[in-house]
């Protein structure tokens, strides 16, 4: 075999490696095909719409957990890059806060999500158990857009909530598996 050959051989072996790579590493965002093996923690899933503004199907989104008193724990998912300040009620709560939450840039449509919380703070640490809410912000304009939150419990035994359906999210579930 020529070193013309062997390159093409090399190549191609190599696309395929990369290729399953990208492959097994891609996440959905469509809970029906999601391939998240959670067995503990929250799992969170709904599908977005729009909030009614200019920029749709463009929008940004946040999604992030509170205590019962309504003190800031986590990020779990902030999708916007320039337009942050338009996620007003996160940005509020959050102070733009955004670590180890699953984050990208604004997203070019309205998608199914499904997002986890491992029941940790900012600092890594486990909370203590209690009753907390899942918050919901997404916005298509320059403006707040639609914010919505749900109370759940963190505790010993699985939950799971199907709230009603809100503005900018259906679809919606809310599940806790004890850690």
């Amino acid at each position: 075999m020529n070193t013309r050959n062997r390159l093409i051989v090399r190549f191609t072996v190599l696309f395929v490696v990369l290729s399953s790579l990208i492959i097994s590493c891609t996440t959905t965002n469509d809970p029906a095909n999601s391939t998240t093996t959670t067995t503990s923690g929250l799992v969170v899933t709904a599908n977005t719409s729009t909030a009614g503004g200019n920029y749709s199907p463009k929008n940004v989104m946040a999604v992030w957990i509170e205590n019962s008193s309504g003190q800031f724990v986590k990020s779990i998912a902030v999708y916007a890059a320039s337009r942050k300040s338009d996620l007003t009620h996160w940005q509020s709560a959050s102070k733009g806060n955004a670590t180890d939450a699953s984050t990208s840039a604004t997203r070019s449509s309205y998608k199914s999500i499904a997002l986890t919380w491992n029941g940790t703070d900012t600092n890594g640490n486990v909370v203590a158990d209690g009753s907390y809410k899942v918050c919901f912000e997404l916005t298509d304009k320059s403006s707040s857009g639609n914010y919505s939150s749900f109370n759940f419990t963190k505790g010993a035994t699985e939950q799971t909530e199907t709230p009603t359906s809100v503005p900018s999210f259906s679809n919606i579930t809310i599940k806790w598996m004890p850690l």
